[in-house]
């Protein structure tokens, strides 16, 4: 049984103009990950693999119908803001790429997350990959090696190691055994915000 990602979940991708956003937004779509829309603030009306972009998620959201998850591939200073913004959109699950987010901005992300019943994953997380239905973030990389690499089975992985979480789903797998999903949990490294350093 897959956890978090299915082929039914709607995928935002937020960021997704930026360098990592766009090669991330193709692993996934290139997976049949559901990619239903992307946010960059003042590139509305752009397109990215397809998918159509906005300039805000809730702008997103009245226009694609409702949104699953958003992925985050935001510079790290601005997480904060991004996250608050999905959840208060709606949005149930956070998937956030980036490290160095100030542990301050993370605990406000857990306050909020909380009062809205949504859950996230990271920050510094390589993501989630569903065999066979679907990836959030940039676990396997592009698609043709995530589906090579890591088929369906009975185990699910998960680490606060990226490698681990990897490396051990990969070799499982040559042994026979596929997972039903990989989850790196990520780990929060203790950055304080400028603003907020005694």
């Amino acid at each position: 049984m897959s956890i978090l990602i299915d082929e039914t979940r709607r995928v935002l991708v937020q960021g997704i103009t930026g360098r990592e956003g766009m090669t991330r937004a193709r692993l996934m779509k290139g997976y049949g990950t559901q990619v239903v829309a992307g946010v960059t603030p003042g590139k509305g009306g752009q397109d990215v693999e397809g998918v159509p972009v906005f300039d805000s998620v809730r702008e997103a959201w009245e226009a694609v119908g409702p949104i699953d998850v958003s992925v985050l591939f935001i510079p790290a200073p601005l997480v904060k803001s991004a996250a608050l913004e999905a959840i208060n959109a709606g949005v149930k699950l956070l998937v956030i790429v980036p490290d160095r987010v100030p542990i301050y901005d993370v605990l406000e992300i857990v306050d909020a997350a909380n009062r809205a019943g949504a859950r996230f994953v990271g920050p510094n997380t390589l993501g989630v990959l569903s065999p066979g239905k679907g990836v959030l973030g940039m676990i396997g990389g592009q698609a043709e090696s995530a589906r090579a690499w890591f088929p369906p089975g009975p185990v699910g992985v998960t680490s606060r190691s990226g490698g681990i979480t990897s490396s051990m789903a990969y070799y499982l797998a040559q042994a026979g055994i596929g997972a039903t999903t990989l989850v790196h949990v990520g780990a929060t490294r203790w950055w304080a915000s400028p603003t907020r350093r005694s």
